[in-house]
């Protein structure tokens, strides 16, 4: 809390002071990326997505998708994973480009998604670099709202956490997965119905 309002003092009179307003609740986006790693320090964004959820519905059709050109670190072990090869991003946004993309679209409303912290850490890093300040908006973790769910339900057990197995226990199809778009959609599905539960 106290670095989000030293990031506003700092930043909230400039080109991105909208994004440290405080939203107004009526919209959520689903965020998910694809990186090269799973060392947040090192990893680099291959692509990005973020699906909007509006008034209890998914918006898969008004989704951002997008791919970044390929990273240097752009290996076999990764594409194995993501699906996503240096062909397949030579028309790829460069990182600055994505980056205001990205924040165009998504504003100041709350961010949702399973191991958000992956995903905000390899953001920020960037963002850091470039705009000096880290993403401002409010999170929800899916994770933490599925553990407190089965908490509640079954005090005494240890839920599994794995996204494909709380995804079936929640009666959501598991789309695209190892997809930013896919894994984001999935997640506002997901979202909905651990509210709605």
């Amino acid at each position: 809390m106290l670095k989000r309002l030293v990031q506003k003092r700092r930043h909230g009179n400039g080109p991105h002071g909208h994004l440290f307003e405080t939203p107004d609740g009526s919209e959520l986006m689903a965020l998910d990326c694809e990186t090269t790693g799973l060392d947040p320090r090192r990893a680099e964004l291959v692509s990005v997505a973020a699906v909007p959820i509006r008034a209890g519905r998914v918006c898969a059709g008004a989704a951002l998708d997008l791919h970044l050109a390929p990273p240097s670190s752009l290996d076999g072990e990764s594409i194995c994973i993501h699906r996503l090869r240096g062909v397949d991003l030579a028309q790829g946004l460069d990182v600055e480009d994505a980056l205001e993309q990205l924040l165009a679209f998504i504003g100041n409303r709350p961010l949702v998604g399973w191991c958000l912290d992956f995903d905000l850490a390899v953001i920020n890093r960037y963002l850091r670099a470039r705009l000096g300040f880290d993403l401002p908006n409010p999170v929800v973790e899916l994770s933490d709202l599925y553990r407190k769910r089965e908490r509640y339900r079954s005090p005494e057990a240890l839920p599994d956490l794995r996204f494909e197995r709380v995804a079936g226990k929640l009666g959501v199809p598991v789309i695209g997965r190892h997809t930013a778009r896919g894994d984001a959609t999935t997640a506002a599905l997901m979202y909905l119905k651990l509210k709605r539960s």
